[in-house]
């Protein structure tokens, strides 16, 4: 998942944001597979491995929202992420479900989205940004979490991103069930979130 260089001209690259602290586990393989599909459309792509970055929670210090002020104030690796994301022309969030819902670090994530609201939840991020998710859980109802991986998604969206698919992988775990790279129903499900990213 390392920044890739291809000649897609005036094309803005995807940033693919990995919210496991496991390198190569199941969601990191169906994120590759995601990337893949960039790669043969010729899009280039930047990674964001959340568990390498320092990233504090939300303050709730609300000086995103003074008036002479629209960024985060908090000074860690997240400005790097936000410059990340609104040089991005799409969004690939892929996360595992911990008990119940997205690890610490992608949840922090989120919240540091608060700059992108306004005071009266308005959507302010800058520009036009498609954004697609992969979730992972090792249990095999997908209904079992979808409530609470649906509002994470919806969240993103409240920010002015526009949400397109939203993937949970089932009866998925590293060492114990059958690895993804074995299943290629979730393969392909993985391939066809980077194919239709962008339309």
């Amino acid at each position: 998942m390392e920044r890739q260089n291809f000649n897609t001209g005036n094309q803005k690259m995807v940033t693919l944001l990995m919210g496991s602290p496991r390198r190569n586990g199941s969601t990191r393989l169906l994120l590759n597979e995601a990337e893949r599909a960039l790669h043969d459309k010729g899009i280039s792509t930047q990674g964001i491995f959340l568990d390498e970055l320092t990233i504090h929670d939300c303050r709730g210090c609300h000086q995103c929202k003074t008036e002479n002020n629209s960024r985060c104030t908090v000074q860690d690796d997240m400005q790097q992420v936000y410059r990340m994301m609104e040089s991005s022309g799409g969004l690939i969030i892929a996360a595992p479900v911990y008990f119940g819902y997205v690890p610490a670090m992608t949840k922090a994530w989120l919240d540091r989205l608060v700059p992108y609201l306004g005071t009266d939840l308005s959507p302010r991020f800058p520009v036009h940004c498609p954004v697609s998710f992969i979730f992972v859980q090792n249990m095999p109802d997908p209904t079992l979490f979808e409530p609470a991986l649906q509002s994470f998604a919806g969240w993103v969206a409240k920010t002015g991103m526009s949400v397109g698919e939203i993937m949970i992988a089932t009866d998925c775990e590293s060492g114990v069930k059958p690895p993804v790279s074995e299943r290629p129903e979730l393969m392909e499900e993985a391939y066809a979130i980077g194919t239709n990213l962008l339309g």
